[in-house]
């Protein structure tokens, strides 16, 4: 095992706030959304400017044409048939969004904004496919009809994928099981959307002839049951919520990791149990088993914690794994941080108090 962790060059322009590295344009978009009404629109678990900043860069991680990833930025621009919120007037700023993201991407918001996104969702994950000739929807507002290519949905798929899995958590789970009363932001147990999201990547993969296929879903390949979905998310939960006795918790994150492949954090939460028991390989082995699922996904499934600390925590637990090394004390597991040698100025601390006595 080597001794850190190395980040793949995407995830570094994320970790270090580069986003010029993913799009060379990227810091002019940033900015007209940073000085638009997105920064104070509440959306889901931030605000509406994190959530459009965010499904970009998981789109940038997936290697989407850059006009896919530009729809990720702007894709509510003209507001959309989920959302009553715009940042754009579709009846007047269409040229002003296309001079500055290209007229393909701004043809694929366009759209996007303008048809119908639940008939499009149910189409596909109840049939498991998109017709190679496109499918022809309803203009939200005018009724007029508004042909998308299969390519086309493709995008809006993938979209979407990235879309709901950046933004939702166990409230909206709670919200589309009908109770309609439950409290904002609930306890934050993770979503219950992944099984939906799996069907959409695969007909993508399948039927729209996707310029790179994202490698969630081992390649948009796998299809998740809602049985097997339910059952590693209420694993996981009784785990994290210390409900489950010591003796099973290995046990059942090994379950929880079989039942649903695609999710970093069991495998994250392992390996603090392994290095609390001084088993390094295995916390090792552990820490890599989730970064590689972050890396992948280029965000997380418990948003309890942003998708960074998710990738520090599992880099800085690869470290000490490589030492051999975890403090036992207070003072010594809140000096933890470093994940390369370079950032070691001294050794943990043993106590709270660096003082003499």
């Amino acid at each position: 095992m080597a001794g850190f962790s190395v980040l793949p060059q995407r995830i570094y322009s994320i970790i270090h706030k580069l986003p010029e590295q993913l799009d060379p344009e990227a810091p002019k978009f940033l900015r007209v959304l940073a000085d638009s009404a997105a920064t104070e629109i509440w959306h889901k678990h931030g605000n509406f400017y994190a959530h459009l900043h965010d499904v970009w860069q998981i789109l940038n991680v997936w290697n989407q044409p850059l006009a896919v990833c530009r729809l990720g930025l702007f894709h509510s621009a003209y507001s959309n048939s989920f959302v009553s919120m715009n940042l754009f007037n579709p009846e007047k700023d269409r040229g002003r969004l296309a001079e500055m993201i290209g007229d393909e991407a701004e043809n694929l918001v366009y759209k996007f904004c303008v048809i119908d996104r639940q008939h499009m969702e149910d189409t596909v994950v109840q049939n498991l496919s998109v017709p190679s000739e496109g499918i022809t929807f309803r203009h939200i507002r005018t009724g007029e009809p508004v042909h998308c290519s299969a390519q086309e949905i493709g995008a809006f798929l993938l979209e979407t994928v990235a879309d709901y899995h950046d933004q939702s958590f166990g409230w909206q789970s709670d919200l589309e099981e009908g109770r309609t009363d439950a409290l904002w932001p609930g306890i934050f147990k993770p979503t219950l959307r992944m099984s939906k999201i799996s069907r959409m990547a695969y007909a993508a993969a399948k039927d729209c002839g996707l310029q790179v296929v994202p490698p969630v879903f081992a390649g948009c390949t796998r299809v998740l049951s809602p049985e097997d979905e339910r059952r590693a998310r209420d694993l996981y939960w009784r785990v994290v919520t210390e409900e489950a006795p010591r003796a099973e918790r290995l046990s059942l994150l090994r379950e929880c990791a079989s039942l649903n492949p695609d999710i970093a954090e069991p495998h994250a939460v392992a390996a603090q149990i392994h290095l609390q028991e001084g088993r390094w390989e295995e916390a090792g082995a552990a820490s890599q088993a989730a970064l590689d699922i972050f890396y992948q996904w280029g965000t997380m499934w418990d948003n309890r914690m942003p998708f960074e600390a998710w990738v520090s925590w599992c880099r800085c637990m690869y470290f000490q794994a490589g030492r051999g090394e975890w403090p036992t004390t207070h003072g010594g597991i809140e000096s933890l941080g470093a994940v390369h040698p370079s950032q070691r100025y001294r050794d943990l601390s043993t106590s709270r108090s660096m003082g003499a006595k």
